[in-house]
């Protein structure tokens, strides 16, 4: 009995381990990553900034308290496909609240949050875009965790150039 309950474990595992990330999606080659750590993010913290500059200031409080940006950007419809499956899987597990949706020019863009230590922070952002970019079918998946202070990540997303920042930009002006 106990082996047949450890097989069964070994072989949900990696079922398991692939809706709760999409780093599976760094070595693909239809797939255009960008993965920045809490080390980046540290060291980026470090910069001589002036004291003048109240603005780099607060950006750098706001990156020193991030843990990990994972984006994935894919036109490839297989890939797409599976993106779409992923994220719909990692949903199912009921800790991300729906922020907004936004269906704008055939894109359609939802944007999803785990509560913070309270309603100006979350402990995940995360994003799911479908649409068209150059007239070709695009996704992409957006995750951002740590301590996000939401007053702030409109411009971190902005500089990224991530699509949809400036949903989240409009968003965050309402609020």
């Amino acid at each position: 009995m106990n082996r047949l309950v450890i097989t069964l474990l070994l072989a949900l595992a990696p079922m398991l381990i692939q809706s709760q990330n999409f780093e599976k999606y760094e070595d693909m080659k239809e797939v255009d990553a960008m993965v920045m750590t809490s080390k980046m993010f540290k060291m980026l913290a470090k910069v001589d900034l002036s004291d003048n500059d109240p603005e780099a200031r607060e950006y750098m409080k706001l990156i020193e308290n991030l843990d990990r940006i994972q984006i994935f950007k894919s036109s490839d419809s297989k890939v797409r496909s599976l993106m779409a499956s992923d994220v719909k899987s990692y949903l199912q597990k009921g800790s991300l609240e729906e922020l907004m949706r936004v269906n704008d020019n055939g894109q359609n863009i939802k944007f999803y949050s785990l509560p913070g230590k309270n309603d100006n922070y979350v402990k995940e952002l995360f994003m799911y875009l479908e649409g068209n970019e150059d007239n070709k079918p695009m996704t992409v998946i957006l995750s951002i965790t740590g301590e996000i202070d939401l007053s702030q990540l409109s411009k971190l997303t902005s500089d990224l150039k991530v699509p949809g920042a400036e949903e989240l930009k409009k968003a965050n002006n309402k609020s």
